[in-house]
């Protein structure tokens, strides 16, 4: 069987594989994401009550940041892996979802960028850099995952609702 669904994919690009292992896959790469993004906002959240000038406050921004990046980054690289569903319009499904993970890991890099030049001059112009910088990765988030909507199929959404990774997630 494994021999069959490396010849479906040829060398033209990612093998074909079955729904269910494609939403697994992909469940696999969102699930840890999410949660550990759950996790690293509630430990900022926390530790901003501690900070006491702007340069900690822009450190902690920053390490926050480069967590996410390495996060979504690693998720991307199994999205990339997850191969193409066997599915009508598979290819645009993986083809689109993995370049909202690039959009996202994107946004993220360069949210990295935008904090390592907050300003840190005064706590002022640090809470208004930071605040900026924060609608920034939220509208940019926001228009990636819009994108997601439009990644329908009856057969993935059979699949997920069987799969115990996506079920884990709510999907």
């Amino acid at each position: 069987m494994v021999l069959a669904l490396a010849g479906c994919g040829g060398s033209s690009g990612p093998p074909k594989v079955s729904p269910q292992a494609y939403v697994t896959s992909v469940c696999k790469a969102v699930g840890p994401l999410e949660s550990d993004l759950k996790t690293r906002v509630g430990k900022l959240q926390s530790s901003l009550g501690a900070v006491k000038n702007a340069s900690q406050g822009k450190a902690l921004l920053q390490s926050f940041l480069g967590s996410i990046s390495s996060d979504t980054g690693n998720a991307l690289k199994q999205v990339k892996s997850a191969g193409v569903p066997n599915v009508p319009n598979g290819k645009r499904i993986s083809t689109q979802l993995v370049q909202v993970f690039e959009r996202l890991d994107g946004a993220i890099k360069s949210a990295q960028k935008e904090a390592a030049s907050l300003p840190t001059s005064s706590p002022s112009a640090f809470e208004a850099g930071a605040a900026k910088l924060g609608s920034s990765i939220q509208s940019s988030v926001g228009g990636i995952t819009s994108g997601l909507s439009t990644l329908k199929s009856p057969q993935l959404e059979k699949a997920a609702a069987k799969s115990a990774a996506c079920r884990a997630l709510g999907a």
